[in-house]
């Protein structure tokens, strides 16, 4: 191999190995190690008061509500409750007091003990002041007394189904008010950057569930409560009722001489009624006219 031969080949080497470092420069460079590579974005996480701040105007109202509800609900669940409703535990000693016709002792402990029960039972008791035996007309009073308990009773029960629908409403203008903040900004050439519609869009997610969340357990809350209410008058309805025949059968015992009428104690409508315990005795029978 003469000179000639010997510089084409080394030639051809150097030619060789700069395009392998050639090739070798321009691969791309390796991925960076774990350690130096950039932090991802990390999630925010979610708060009552984040989710408070985003909802906007809307949570004030919706919160406003959620107050009345929950009061409503708790007096609901005091005022349906048996014993101060249907007052069971007070019927025998009513009917004691009106067979030893003790009218007036009767009325004092229906007005000592203020409940739905004895608010009926002491409509029909005042009816005896006037001198009046007639069951009718005590029944009547009853039933009118039972109308004006059922409509009392109802009303704070009924501003829960109000509560109920209400919230969502709200949640729902929440809703429309953040969709509008929205459009607008899109309307101004925002639409490539989400995190400036993030916000607006968050309120109108944000206070519709708000006022699902308050409406839906409320809603639950008024028709339990007024079918416990509804359940608890029909007994009282049965109550009065007995009461009612038992004064039947005692002024037709008083008509037939079975009984005394100088024993006869009628309510005073014109006086205080006094507590059973303050005033011990009865006071001196008066007879009717």
């Amino acid at each position: 191999m003469n000179r000639t031969n010997h510089s084409v080949l080394w030639t051809a080497m150097g030619l060789v190995l700069i395009g392998a470092a050639l090739t070798a420069l321009a691969q791309p460079p390796p991925a960076p190690a774990a350690t130096s590579a950039a932090p991802p974005p990390q999630e925010q996480a979610l708060t009552l008061w984040g989710l408070w701040k985003t909802g906007g105007w809307a949570m004030y109202p919706i919160a406003l509500l959620s107050i009345a509800g929950t009061a409503l609900t708790i007096f609901g669940f005091l005022f349906t409750r048996e014993p101060k409703m249907v007052q069971s535990s007070l019927v025998p000693l009513i009917q004691s007091q009106i067979s030893n016709l003790d009218f007036r002792g009767a009325s004092a402990t229906c007005a000592a003990s203020p409940g739905v029960f004895t608010n009926i039972v002491n409509a029909g008791l005042l009816r005896l002041s006037d001198g009046i035996t007639e069951v009718a007309v005590i029944e009547k009073a009853m039933e009118e007394a039972a109308v004006e308990e059922n409509t009392n009773g109802l009303r704070p029960i009924s501003y829960l189904s109000i509560i109920a629908s209400v919230a969502p409403m709200f949640g729902l203008l929440g809703t429309v008010s953040g969709m509008i903040k929205a459009f607008q900004k899109i309307g101004l050439g925002m639409m490539g950057s989400p995190e400036k519609l993030a916000n607006d869009i968050g309120e109108a997610m944000i206070t519709t569930a708000f006022g699902l969340i308050v409406g839906i357990p409320f809603m639950f809350f008024y028709f339990h409560l007024k079918s416990r209410f509804q359940g608890n008058m029909a007994r009282v309805g049965r109550l009065a009722g007995n009461i009612s025949h038992h004064l039947s059968a005692i002024f037709d015992r008083l008509r037939n001489g079975e009984l005394p009428l100088d024993k006869v104690t009628l309510p005073d409508i014109t006086a205080p009624m006094p507590a059973p315990a303050a005033t011990g005795a009865p006071p001196a029978p008066a007879a009717p006219a």
